[in-house]
């Protein structure tokens, strides 16, 4: 080893040839191993990464300039490739396991949650596949041939150096003029079939590769500005919002639930479980409004869906993977908590959970709770795993509300549970406190994973009649929201979930499946008006507090007064779609009709102004 090393550091030759391969036949390979990473059947792997090679190859043009400064810099191109071999390691395990986890592959504007990923999958069990060991070899090897590489950078010293820095320069211009004039270019990603609008990017993914669609998304991070965007059409479009009409509504105490995890198991076939599940959610359903509503996201993001329902904002107006609570809520944040704070009432948040967590220490106050609690203030809840059990949570909930009422006052509160949390592993829960579940042809680890997911669901089912029971007994007028944030994979280990073992799951197309895993349920439900198991049929996450106020006239904005009004033409938009106004799931969005479009539009240029604009319309929408 040691002559085949020094033949390499005294060949010139053979110096250059390695060079030459380290900066353009490493970085393609490593895409190669990426895809073989994500997908898992090497002749499949091949045979996509033959399809995506013209897109692969201009992702490699940025590696290999990114190489190229890194070995300017460091005088050794084994450096070069061991640092672009750990990040597309690094890359492809992440990218892996979200798509497992999530359903959507790794986005720039994730980047942002490293800290927060980092505390909740420390919890996930997460292991390296086969492939990844094989690609950690590929890039170990690499490295190894590479070390008596000699460097055309031959002088030591501080002046040799700043020499460097002024070379390194003309790569890192090259690459950015490669990226905004190739890679952000729309016509280019037109023509290879890219759009980084898109609301789930994976076709996307598909195409162009992880690497390539990678640095496309980032040329898409800031919010675009509507189209026909003008002080005037703000104006016009403020004008057009109802006048709120406060001295008719209702003034009762307004809470809202949010689950993690919570939905119903009927999108499993052959189900059979011993104890019922929905038992309480279905008494109350009879008494109050519920369905299904559409989340935008699949196993994950919350903050999406609690976003959208606190601020009537539609996350599909936003970059593609944007995190709300990680990029915009910041300062006095317009949204119904702060509406409430200056309608006189209390606003209370709790989170059973770490607070830092989506930076929900920050941004509750922004968007006006005056009061905000976490994990830290249970005094010894029961647990469930790393987990608080979502009956402790109701009980807390109930705590905090009588505490805030002993004087009278008027209360708002949210609520954000955690117990039904991935990783949902066998074993959960202890065996005398599971529920007991059979389901035909699906493996051991699957069933009993749903066994912890059902055992989960039958708890939280559990916390809904401690909340409702408890307001149906109180002597104050209460109105109570509960939703929960999205479906959860269930089994999850190398790569594949319960559902991938379903042919009744597996055979649907692409579509189909996304619309199978994207619907969770919903209940409206007050203590002073009973309804008659009524529906309001399905809508995105920006709808359900807008709707529920709208149905029991409780006091609101002018804001969420216009979007329960164009439930009527739209229910809205969410998974590139529209949802028509009988709940179904309509076509792309941009095969809007006319009315639609116009909503649309006039909904745009509003929720813009408020976030990204002078906020000028922001009186109009919160009076």
């Amino acid at each position: 080893m040691k002559q085949i090393s020094d033949k390499i550091q005294n060949s010139r030759p053979a110096s250059i040839i390695l060079t030459i391969w380290a900066l353009c036949g490493f970085p393609l390979l490593c895409q190669l191993f990426t895809e073989w990473v994500r997908i898992g059947e090497w002749h499949e792997t091949v045979r996509a990464f033959v399809r995506q090679l013209p897109l692969a190859l201009l992702g490699t043009v940025v590696l290999s300039l990114i190489m190229t400064g890194i070995y300017i810099l460091s005088r050794r191109i084994w450096i070069s490739t061991l640092v672009v071999g750990l990040l597309m390691l690094t890359g492809s395990f992440v990218n892996f396991y979200k798509i497992t986890y999530r359903g959507d592959p790794l986005l720039p504007k994730d980047l942002l949650l490293a800290v927060d990923a980092a505390k909740i999958s420390s919890g996930l069990g997460l292991k390296l596949t086969y492939q990844m060991g094989f690609f950690f070899f590929f890039v170990a090897l690499s490295v190894c041939v590479l070390l008596p590489v000699r460097s055309v950078f031959a002088k030591k010293g501080w002046k040799a150096f700043g020499a460097r820095v002024l070379i390194c320069l003309v790569p890192a211009a090259l690459c950015g003029v490669y990226l905004k004039t190739v890679l952000w270019n729309k016509k280019v990603q037109t023509h290879f079939g890219v759009d980084t609008s898109q609301f789930y990017p994976m076709q996307s993914y598909q195409k162009a590769g992880f690497v390539t669609a990678f640095l496309m998304y980032f040329g898409a991070l800031e919010p675009a500005v509507p189209e026909y965007y003008s002080p005037e059409t703000v104006q016009a479009a403020a004008a057009a919002l109802p006048v709120g009409e406060h001295s008719t509504q209702k003034r009762p105490d307004v809470v809202v639930v949010m689950l993690e995890s919570y939905y119903h198991l009927d999108n499993l076939p052959g189900l059979v479980c011993d104890t019922d599940l929905t038992k309480n959610y279905d008494r109350y359903a009879k008494e109050g409004i519920s369905g299904d509503y559409i989340p935008d996201k699949y196993s994950g993001g919350t903050e999406s869906m609690e976003f959208g329902a606190l601020t009537g904002f539609s996350t599909s107006f936003l970059p593609t993977g944007s995190i709300p609570y990680m990029e915009y809520v910041n300062g006095e944040f317009p949204c119904y908590p702060r509406f409430m704070k200056e309608q006189g009432y209390k606003t209370i948040a709790l989170h059973s959970f770490d607070l830092s967590i989506y930076r929900r220490n920050e941004v509750y106050p922004a968007m006006g709770f005056d009061q905000v609690y976490g994990r830290d203030d249970f005094v010894s809840p029961a647990m469930h795993g790393n987990f608080i059990d979502d009956t402790e949570t109701a009980r807390k909930v109930i705590s905090l509300y009588e505490d805030a009422t002993a004087d009278g006052s008027s209360v708002f509160m949210h609520t954000v549970t955690v117990q039904n949390h991935i990783p949902n592993q066998p074993g959960e829960y202890p065996e005398d406190y599971s529920v007991n579940i059979t389901m035909p042809g699906i493996s051991d680890y699957s069933a009993q994973s749903l066994k912890s997911v059902a055992t989960g669901l039958r708890d939280v089912d559990d916390a809904i009649g401690i909340l409702l029971d408890y307001f149906s007994q109180s002597d104050r007028d209460v109105v109570v929201l509960i939703f929960g944030d999205h479906q959860t994979a269930i089994g999850d280990q190398e790569g594949k979930e319960l559902l991938d073992e379903l042919p009744e799951f597996t055979q649907l197309s692409d579509e189909e499946k996304e619309l199978r895993t994207h619907h969770a349920p919903y209940l409206m439900w007050s203590n002073f008006e009973t309804r008659n198991a009524e529906t309001a049929g399905a809508m995105p996450p920006y709808q359900l507090l807008a709707t529920m106020l709208k149905d029991y006239n409780v006091v609101r904005p002018a804001w969420f007064d216009w979007l329960a009004d164009t439930t009527t033409t739209l229910k809205g938009v969410n998974l590139g779609r529209v949802i028509e106004p009988d709940g179904t799931v309509g076509g792309i969005v941009a095969g809007a009709n006319e009315k639609q479009w116009k909503v649309l539009h006039q909904q745009k240029i509003l929720q813009y102004n408020a976030m990204f604009g002078d906020g000028s319309a922001k009186q109009r929408m919160y009076q």
